[in-house]
């Protein structure tokens, strides 16, 4: 039975800090000031890919539907599309896939609170055809801020935490006063698990039950002014969640209730190998009209 609640939520989180027409989120924190710190962090010239690959077998929540892709011409098949004298071939692969494939940047429009979504749009008023009229991932500026990792696997001493382990605020705070770092608005958080380590390997679990941020972590992350959180699940939020009876919870809390974005599926292990704990981070979205999320492959650089 549907309870009262669940039909009449609190909307006690909108109009947005930033204004009742803000499409931006968080974003709007990054400002050129911390973007000339940003670029100040790049001291070797070396480019860390945060992004996994995306092929056939890719881990995938059966909410998102499936992934296809194949060539769709070969170069010696379209020698006579061309017919020129220089005997010219070319060849392309086409896609079919959601959004939400692979490493991939959650939109504001993605989650919601009952019928609204960040800054108190109604779904119904803004969805269509094609995504939504408001706050569609083309409206995410290109990102280019201070990314900070916490390693919370290294941390607890394990190669991989276990699947259903909520990350808390202490484990946070503890691993950045460990590695010297402090948070500051604008920043971009990256938080590591050791789930990757199963990308492609084993399926099965990581697509499981996901280590990941709880609320208290997430009401935390949130007061230090964070832009964007990102992990190695397929979740960043644990799962399930830490109320069984819930369900994104800290999905709600960030993207929807505060303009956070979230960045899934992503590839840490080499900035953990490294030792990297903050970098410049560069990730630059598809401009889909109306999408509720765009595959990315965000890059850190030191």
């Amino acid at each position: 039975m549907i309870t009262e609640s669940v039909h009449k939520p609190k909307y006690d989180w909108y109009p947005s800090k930033w204004g009742p027409s803000d499409e931006v989120g968080a974003l709007n924190d990054v400002s050129p000031k911390e973007i000339l710190l940003a670029a100040q962090l790049v001291k070797k010239g070396k480019v860390y890919c945060l992004a996994q690959t995306i092929e056939y077998g890719i881990p995938g929540h059966l909410f998102h539907g499936g992934f296809v892709y194949a060539t769709f011409r070969r170069h010696v098949e379209s020698l006579g599309l061309f017919n020129a004298k220089n005997n010219v071939g070319a060849m392309n692969v086409r896609l079919e896939m959601a959004d939400h494939t692979g490493t991939h940047m959650d939109g504001l429009n993605h989650i919601s609170i009952g019928d609204r979504l960040y800054n108190g749009h109604k779904s119904e008023e803004v969805t269509g055809t094609f995504g939504t009229r408001k706050l569609g991932v083309e409206k995410t500026p290109p990102i280019f801020t201070r990314g900070v990792l916490a390693d919370v696997a290294a941390y607890k001493g394990v190669r991989r935490l276990e699947g259903g382990y909520a990350i808390t605020e202490e484990d946070i705070r503890s691993v950045l006063k460990k590695d010297g770092v402090t948070l500051r608005r604008g920043d971009v958080l990256l938080v590591a698990t050791g789930s990757d380590s199963l990308w492609m390997s084993d399926n099965g679990t990581y697509s499981g039950p996901c280590p990941g941020i709880g609320m208290a972590a997430a009401h935390w992350i949130a007061s230090q002014g964070v832009t964007m959180v990102g992990a190695d699940t397929w979740n960043v939020e644990v799962d399930p969640c830490e109320d069984k009876a819930e369900s994104e919870a800290v999905h709600q809390f960030l993207l929807t209730k505060n303009g956070i974005r979230l960045i899934e599926n992503m590839r840490l292990d080499e900035l953990r190998r490294d030792k990297v704990k903050q970098f410049l981070f560069v990730c630059l979205p598809l401009k889909v009209k109306g999408g509720t999320a765009s595959p990315v492959s965000p890059i850190a650089v030191v």
